[in-house]
């Protein structure tokens, strides 16, 4: 009888997975990497497990509760691995921040073990899959966060005066469909003569913790409606990677000296009031946007 009572929660069980899953969004900018995949939108890292049924325990409570605990620590590592792969900057990833770094690596693994279990799903085999996600901005972030990123105090813009000739913006959209750039927690945006328009020395450390320098969109017209860069953004063409296939930007010098115009520009700038549209992955070789 109770063998029959847990049958029948069972079957519920492989019907349902955890309640208030939180998928991709339709203009999330989604990297597959090994391990699990990095959502550049919502800033975290999303791996799978498996688990299965230890034998001489098949279709029992514990034999499911073990193929959880296994599937569980399979998405851990699977977490870790995935991890690795985020691109810090130009030059580096997590894991080569990581590789000669035992003590972060240790805080890293740490954190991560409290990665929220995002589903579960049970199947008739006796296989458990498991995913299990960790934000990015946060704590992790904290972590790995390049030192020369510092926290930058937002009266110190005050010394310069506004031109009211050029129009105060609410945030920046660079429109990058059209190239191959590599999404990056920190990078560069530059103009035609190589000179900086944002980067590393524009940000407050706070403001990169919390949400990273810049959101990733797919769609420009998702960007309409996102707080991050308000109501009146600036506009821009993303000119060319650099280098190909890098994580920098460079626009144009007309754009760059609406972008510099007003000191407003460099207080959204100092809070990572940045958006970049690329095309998702997978469709790299398409011509236009």
């Amino acid at each position: 009888m109770k063998q029959g009572l847990f049958a029948a929660v069972l079957i519920t069980v492989l019907l349902c997975c955890l309640a208030g899953l939180s998928r991709a969004a339709p203009h999330d900018l989604v990297e597959p990497v090994a391990g699990g995949s990095i959502n550049w939108t919502g800033c975290f890292v999303r791996a799978e497990g498996t688990g299965a049924w230890h034998p001489g325990q098949a279709n029992t409570e514990a034999g499911w509760e073990a193929a959880v605990r296994t599937a569980r620590h399979d998405a851990y590592m699977n977490l870790l691995k995935a991890f690795k792969e985020l691109r810090l900057t130009q030059r580096w990833s997590v894991g080569d921040v990581v590789a000669d770094n035992d003590q972060i690596l240790a805080k890293i693994e740490r954190l991560l073990s409290s990665a929220k279990t995002e589903e579960i799903v049970y199947r008739s085999d006796g296989r458990v899959e498991v995913v299990r996600r960790m934000p990015v901005a946060g704590p992790l972030f904290q972590l790995i966060l390049p030192e020369y990123i510092v926290q930058l105090e937002m009266k110190s813009l005050g010394e310069r005066s506004p031109n009211p000739e050029n129009e105060a913006f609410t945030g920046l959209v660079v429109d990058a469909r059209g190239i191959d750039v590599k999404p990056a927690m920190c990078f560069d945006i530059f103009d035609e003569s190589g000179r900086e328009v944002y980067g590393p020395a524009y940000v407050s450390r706070e403001f990169v913790v919390q949400k990273g320098m810049c959101g990733y969109v797919t769609d420009i017209g998702a960007v309409e409606s996102n707080s991050r860069v308000g109501e009146n953004p600036l506009i821009v063409k993303a000119l060319r990677a650099k280098p190909p296939g890098g994580t920098d930007i460079e626009i144009s010098n007309t754009d760059a000296s609406s972008l510099r115009g007003t000191v407003e520009n460099l207080f959204f700038l100092r809070k990572c009031r940045v958006i970049v549209v690329r095309r998702p992955f997978g469709k790299d070789k398409k011509a236009g946007p």
